[in-house]
């Protein structure tokens, strides 16, 4: 097949958009996406210092490079996080992340931040797997939520980007309309506005890039990122979110274009109306951290797990009031 713009031999082929690509034409053709979905949903604007999370898969890492040229186009600050979140299981699995994600961090030249989960709040998502009666993989989404927001916010970040693709989001919007928790989903659009006594925002810039495409850009680019599946990768396939996305990839198939649509009509039609007539509800603060919390509670779920993982107790609190 060859290149529907230079006539070169294609290194893939766009269904929805029935075009194929060289490799330089699809490289940046899939950089003028990216910078048209960042000004068309406004996804940085009035961004000072942006934070993103860098697990060093190859969404992150993606997403850390595009960042960066946004970074010189916007004049933005960047900023970079990764988490050491102690998944082991004979496989270092943790510790090569960190080290890939720090390898491109110092290769653009960005400054970061590694928070080891263990050192910082005193356990590991693999201790919380064996402690704690809940799936590891919802354990860990926790976790991270709560870690890089609050570094973002220590560091100063108005904004908290994450590499959330298309078919991550296509779950959560198929995953709303199964089960009728719409508010879950409106909770994680493309830009979440700080949340009331907070200060960073956050943004999914690749919401509407799939996860094929993003791998094939990094493997173009040479980008280094972690191959190695997570140890509790199969554990979380077994939850139907993830049946969910079988279900997307085989419809993708026979009908280009239905994950973008599915996105897309959401982000442009439903969204708006359900906000429009949502009531946000007022959160509480957790007594220990200080962080937000849920009506009515007076820990956060993030202190919960972290109280039934290490012991500890309301002096937290009491340090932080005094």
């Amino acid at each position: 097949m060859k290149c529907s713009i230079c006539g070169k031999e294609a290194v893939r082929f766009i269904p929805y958009a029935n075009i194929a690509l060289c490799k330089e034409h699809f490289i940046q053709w899939f950089e003028r996406r990216f910078f048209r979905h960042l000004e068309e949903y406004k996804i940085l604007e009035g961004s000072r210092k942006v934070a993103v999370a860098v697990s060093g898969g190859k969404d992150s890492v993606t997403l850390l490079h595009l960042l960066k040229k946004a970074s010189e186009r916007y004049g933005f600050e960047l900023f970079g996080i990764t988490i050491d979140l102690g998944i082991d299981r004979g496989t270092q699995y943790s510790r090569k992340s960190v080290d890939i994600a720090v390898y491109n961090f110092r290769q653009l030249n960005v400054e970061y931040e590694v928070v080891s989960l263990k050192d910082s709040y005193g356990f590991t998502i693999d201790e919380s797997k064996a402690k704690i009666n809940r799936p590891v993989c919802s354990t860990c989404g926790l976790v991270k939520r709560y870690v890089m927001s609050e570094v973002a916010e220590k560091n100063g970040a108005d904004t908290l980007a994450t590499g959330h693709n298309l078919d991550d989001m296509a779950q959560y919007v198929l995953s709303a309309y199964v089960h009728g928790d719409l508010e879950y989903v409106l909770r994680n659009g493309p830009v979440t506005p700080p949340k009331p006594g907070f200060q960073v925002k956050k943004v999914k810039p690749l919401f509407l890039t799939p996860e094929e495409e993003i791998l094939h850009y990094a493997l173009l680019n040479g980008f280094q990122f972690i191959y190695d599946p997570c140890p509790y990768s199969e554990e979380f396939k077994r939850v139907s979110k993830e049946k969910l996305g079988l279900i997307i990839k085989r419809v993708e198939r026979d009908y280009p274009g239905f994950t973008v649509g599915l996105v897309r009509t959401f982000e442009r039609e439903i969204r708006p109306r359900l906000s429009a007539e949502s009531r946000s509800e007022e959160l509480g603060r957790c007594k220990i951290c200080g962080r937000a919390t849920s009506p009515g509670r007076d820990i956060c779920s993030f202190c919960s797990i972290r109280i039934k993982l290490t012991g500890m107790g309301t002096s937290q609190s009491e340090a932080r009031n005094s």
